[in-house]
């Protein structure tokens, strides 16, 4: 059974929302465990991890209404769609990721092993916060890969930097209680915090092509091209232009056609074109072209050429 694109948007927007929800719920019990435990263990890299974690659910909150508005029909306000509002939170997680981490930091800077740590507690929070970031992480990844949503992939992705995180606290943990040396909690800390930031730059990174709508498929550009050569009394294809917003593409193009051509049959061609490229591909939601008569196009913006 073949879905309408209408069909694929709502199955998309969907599925997203139900991934971030698990993802909400999944941080809030993971939150108040590894806080609990931090504050019972006078653990800064558990606490840490834990507020991260809490910061988390409320990016992920964000994240859900984005998913939400990016789901809205065209309007007079936005004729292309609401679907950069996906791409625009993902680069606001990207950012308050950053933000974290380098609290984190300082609040590691300022309590350097200067108190008791329990590590036991270290250990049993990032054990369980490892198993349960990694399955949310995956599984978010999953569903956000599947549906193109750069919101849901930016939110696996921090998941995936709070399993490091983790890491880092449990190895601090372990050496705490090997060598009863409370200073392994901050230098835990500040690891998270490193870790954190790194991956907020990693999102921020995959977000800025787009807000700045670079033209990343070389391949999608050519294989539009040789659909437009294989229609009828087509020539030249050229400046294919690709914007992408959220899960889906809008795309406008030159084409050659005979100068002499009536109307009707010009817009036959151009009508046959749109339908095998969208056929082709699902995701491109709008096409605009422009025909132009043969040799129209030989001077036309040289330097895109």
């Amino acid at each position: 059974m073949n879905l309408t694109l209408g069909d694929e948007m709502e199955e998309r927007t969907k599925k997203s929302l139900k991934a971030v929800k698990i993802g909400i719920f999944g941080n809030v019990l993971l939150a108040i465990l590894k806080i609990t435990l931090g504050v019972i263990g006078s653990s800064i890299a558990l606490i840490s991890d834990g507020i991260d974690t809490t910061m988390d659910v409320a990016k992920s909150i964000l994240v859900y209404q984005s998913i939400k508005v990016a789901a809205l029909p065209p309007d007079s306000e936005h004729p292309y769609g609401h679907g950069r509002a996906e791409t625009i939170v993902a680069n606001i997680v990207g950012i308050s990721v950053i933000f974290a981490g380098f609290l984190i930091a300082q609040e590691s800077f300022m309590d350097f092993g200067q108190h008791h740590v329990m590590a036991i507690m270290m250990i049993v929070g990032a054990s369980i916060s490892i198993v349960g970031k990694f399955v949310l992480s995956f599984y978010m990844f999953v569903i956000g890969k599947k549906f193109s949503n750069q919101a849901v992939i930016a939110d696996a992705k921090d998941y995936m930097s709070d399993v490091f995180a983790s890491v880092a606290v449990l190895v601090g943990g372990i050496l705490i209680l090997l060598t009863k040396m409370a200073i392994f909690d901050p230098i835990a800390s500040l690891t998270v915090a490193a870790l954190i930031v790194y991956m907020g730059i990693d999102v921020i990174k995959a977000g800025l092509p787009e807000l700045m709508e670079k033209q990343e498929d070389p391949e999608l550009v050519k294989s539009i091209e040789e659909i437009a050569k294989a229609q009828e009394s087509v020539m030249n294809p050229h400046l294919v232009r690709i914007r992408k917003l959220g899960s889906y593409y809008l795309v406008d193009m030159h084409i050659e056609l005979p100068g002499k051509m009536h109307l009707k049959h010009v817009h036959e061609i151009m009508t046959a074109l749109e339908h095998d490229i969208k056929e082709r591909f699902p995701q491109i939601k709008e096409i605009i072209i422009h025909a132009e008569p043969i040799g129209g196009g030989e001077d036309e913006w040289p330097d895109l050429k």
